[in-house]
């Protein structure tokens, strides 16, 4: 357990880590294409990490080490029937998909919380496309069998995640026919999506691309592809939020927009709230105050709401946060996570038909944070401990999902036993 120490804050210069959600998706991509990819700047980190390891048991030649890799053979020729994909809900929306395309039985499997998850619409989707496979109770553990993806339409209205849009369109590169997604407007996580199709189009493939309608060519790549991953907005919450609620300034080193990442709402948030943002070549500075409270719709940023949660707790008054039911899906039940946290601390939240509403208290008290095993409620709270006295972290570890040096840029903190009993 890692114990918050509260200091006076200081500037803070920070190089994140790169982003999560784009390594997985350029992973993926590589090792669906017959030519050579080539990854600069990849995030090296847990969910990253089983998502390289699955593919190279999919069949995937993958070289490199640090955070560069070549992918010079597709998917195809499986070396184990098993593959374990921890509590990656990206790995496996991401990978299921392309099990059909293999030339043995697999079974993917993870962890129990992973084997909780909502999958029922994934394999609805997937079994529209022909695929042959076995599930458990509508999630993990699934058998897939070799065999065909036969493309066409698919309609959607409500989803679980975008991933599973994301999973399809990277799976259409091998399907027999092209991919077309009708799906309607404002679909959650939508900015994920786009993320998708861009990155997608940027390697010359053939998308296209409306709030309403994809269409992905079926044509297996045979490009040599070079691209840097971005450095990850996501991380670069809580840095942010860590600037307002200290009243003080982060630098965030080799970070620039316009972004593929959604997430860079973050910066317009932190604007809203008071702080003053100053964008350069190569960085972003975060001039931290707060003067306002907030009223945010979160459907395309879900992954902001841990950090927003710990913000709110400090806003002059109450603030909201809409449409955010989805996060009861995630690695862990986040609202939970977030609502019991901030009781621990002595704040008050509600939370009524997909709404959070955390009302900000004059003072608060330390206590044991509950991560729930959840990278981005243990780092969101570690924030919270640069205010309130007493804070302490259960399971720091669980940060290695995405942030793995995250202990080493955060150094408020010192190790300390946990009680018996």
């Amino acid at each position: 357990m890692y114990q918050i120490t509260p200091d006076k804050a200081q500037d803070q210069q920070i190089n994140l880590p790169s982003s999560k959600s784009i390594t997985h998706r350029m992973l993926i991509l590589a090792a669906l294409n017959r030519g050579t990819t080539k990854i600069s700047n990849a995030l090296i980190a847990e969910d990253t990490g089983i998502t390289k390891t699955a593919l190279q048991t999919m069949g995937a030649v993958i070289d490199g080490g640090d955070n560069f890799f070549t992918i010079r053979r597709p998917i195809g020729e499986t070396t184990d029937s098993e593959i374990y994909l921890g509590n990656s809900g990206s790995s496996a929306r991401f990978l299921i998909p392309l099990g059909t395309f293999l030339d043995k039985t697999v079974r993917f499997y993870g962890t129990e919380r992973l084997h909780k998850r909502p999958f029922a619409e994934l394999l609805e989707a997937v079994d529209h496309f022909g695929h042959k496979f076995e599930a458990t109770n509508n999630s993990l553990p699934v058998v897939t069998h070799p065999g065909i993806s036969r493309g066409g339409v698919i309609e959607f209205d409500v989803l679980p995640s975008s991933q599973i849009v994301t999973g399809l369109m990277m799976a259409a590169l091998k399907m027999k026919k092209n991919l077309t997604v009708r799906m309607t407007a404002g679909m959650a996580s939508f900015p994920y999506i786009k993320m998708t199709a861009d990155l997608m189009r940027r390697l010359r493939l053939n998308v296209e691309f409306s709030k309403t309608q994809i269409r992905v060519k079926s044509v297996q790549p045979d490009l040599d592809w070079t691209l840097t991953v971005e450095k990850d907005f996501s991380a670069a919450s809580y840095w942010v939020i860590y600037a307002l609620i200290n009243n003080t300034k982060v630098i965030l080193k080799k970070m620039n927009i316009p972004s593929l990442q959604g997430d860079e709402e973050i910066l317009n948030i932190a604007e809203s709230v008071g702080a003053d943002i100053m964008l350069h070549t190569d960085r972003i500075e975060i001039d931290g105050k707060i003067k306002r409270p907030f009223d945010i719709n979160c459907e395309n940023t879900p992954d902001l709401v841990p950090a927003l949660g710990v913000l709110a707790l400090f806003c002059p008054s109450s603030c909201r946060m809409r449409n955010v039911k989805f996060l009861e899906y995630k690695e862990s039940n986040r609202i939970q996570a977030l609502q019991d946290n901030i009781n621990r601390i002595g704040g008050r939240s509600e939370y009524e038909n997909g709404e959070l509403r955390v009302i900000p208290q004059k003072s608060y008290k330390g206590n044991l944070i509950d991560t729930f095993n959840d990278h981005r409620i243990a780092m969101s709270f570690a924030m919270a401990g640069t205010r309130i006295a007493g804070i302490v972290i259960d399971n720091p570890d669980c940060v290695n999902k995405s942030y793995p040096g995250f202990w080493n840029d955060f150094t408020y903190w010192k190790k300390v036993q946990k009680e018996n009993g």
